[in-house]
């Protein structure tokens, strides 16, 4: 089920509501949305807007556990390159899904479904 299928007296975060930087910002002290690096810091992200999303914390959760398989095979000196993309609905801030890929030495892929 998505926040789309709730009935409109639900009292869960109205994601295609969330349209602006504003919003979500709103929502992150709330504690509804976490801030979640696109390239990790640890990786030589920054921490930067155009690296920066806003998400349910569940999903910087799974992040991180594709971000930690992703340094053990760095510290087995596996030559990789890093992507992470975000996937939009309509005019939200809140990105729908998260698709995070390795290629190179080793192969590694996850979709991660926001809303």
């Amino acid at each position: 089920m998505s926040y789309n299928d709730l009935p409109p007296d639900h009292s869960g975060p109205d994601f295609p509501g969330t349209d602006s930087l504003e919003k979500a910002q709103q929502l992150y002290e709330q504690n509804v949305l976490a801030k979640l690096y696109l390239m990790p810091l640890e990786f030589g992200g920054q921490d930067a807007p155009h690296n920066t999303l806003y998400v349910p914390p569940v999903v910087r959760e799974l992040k991180a556990r594709f971000d930690t398989t992703v340094e053990e095979l760095l510290e087995q000196d596996k030559k990789l390159s890093y992507s992470a993309e975000p996937e939009y609905k309509g005019r939200s801030f809140i990105p729908s899904k998260l698709h995070l890929s390795v290629r190179g030495d080793a192969e590694l892929s996850q979709s991660i479904d926001i809303w």
